[in-house]
């Protein structure tokens, strides 16, 4: 317990709504994996400690250094899966395209949900991501839409735009309300933004605590947002939230038994998914794993 708690002391920091008192959530201190993580008192938004960069230059260097997953073989493999999806989730929350829409992509990957709207609305897209191998794969691929490298930057976009998509970022960026303040400036009057971030109400969170698929990024991700801190750090960014949902990502790895190492992972494997599966049956809409909304401005 001392270990834990001089590790808390020596790691926290404010959370982006200015309060630094929290609770501790869970943590892990063995082997390689040190990390704990707090819930915020005022706001409820958990953070990761240690953080993982300390401003935007450090994210940057940050996301090309890390050895990331065979993108090229994720893009061309999951599209489809990928593609309907996302598309059930803007379904879900009511997110709107035509052929007239301009979507903007900020943290665009190797550019999938882009490209995938791009060709089944007929829209105008560009998307932006600070990974230089990602954009790569982006590019290659890229039919209708456009890509480009670097860091966000709101007023090197010079136009606003009809939807602006915000896919697993808001959770890496060290100001969120910075950072949607930015969103918001680049968005049109009746303009839609879409966020999604790992769910801090989630729960398969509750019943996995460290072990949580979200919390593996050790060493990327720096808070996790409830639906009502989102809410919030919204609100700060002179957006308001139209709708909320969530639900799962599901992964299943090839079944490996070929040793003790490669058994004992499979297992932990199956007992996640089956965690996952009895979470999902006992979910609401704000209870999943994956949380996703639309906002508007206020």
């Amino acid at each position: 317990m001392r270990q834990i708690n001089e590790f808390v002391s020596r790691n926290d920091y404010r959370c982006w709504c200015g309060e630094q008192r929290a609770k501790r959530v869970c943590q892990q201190m063995f082997g390689r994996r040190h990390f704990a993580v707090v819930a915020c008192a005022a706001c409820r938004t958990h953070r990761i400690l240690p953080k993982a960069a300390a401003d935007e230059v450090a994210a940057e260097v940050l996301y090309n250094e890390y050895e990331p997953p065979d993108v090229a073989e994720f893009h061309a493999e999951k599209h489809a899966a990928h593609t309907a999806h996302m598309l059930r989730r803007f379904q879900q929350i009511k997110m709107s395209f035509n052929p007239t829409t301009k979507v903007l992509d900020v943290g665009c990957g190797v550019g999938i949900t882009l490209e995938s709207i791009c060709e089944r609305f007929g829209c105008l897209g560009k998307g932006i991501d600070v990974d230089k191998r990602r954009i790569a794969v982006a590019q290659a691929s890229a039919k209708r839409a456009k890509f480009e490298c670097g860091l966000f930057d709101p007023a090197e976009i010079g136009e606003t735009y009809d939807v602006v998509l915000s896919t697993a970022v808001i959770e890496h960026v060290v100001d969120p309300v910075v950072f949607l303040k930015g969103l918001n400036s680049v968005l049109a009057p009746e303009g839609e933004l879409f966020v999604l971030t790992p769910n801090a109400s989630s729960l398969n969170y509750r019943l996995l605590r460290s072990w949580w698929r979200e919390l593996l990024s050790i060493g990327e991700h720096i808070y996790l947002f409830t639906p009502e801190s989102l809410q919030d750090c919204a609100r700060q960014a002179g957006l308001r939230v139209m709708n909320f949902s969530s639900d799962y990502d599901f992964q299943f790895p090839g079944l490996r038994f070929g040793s003790a190492k490669e058994l004992v992972i499979t297992a932990w494997w199956v007992y996640r998914t089956a965690i996952k599966c009895a979470a999902q049956s006992l979910s609401t809409s704000r209870t999943g794993d994956i949380l996703y909304a639309r906002l508007k401005k206020i």
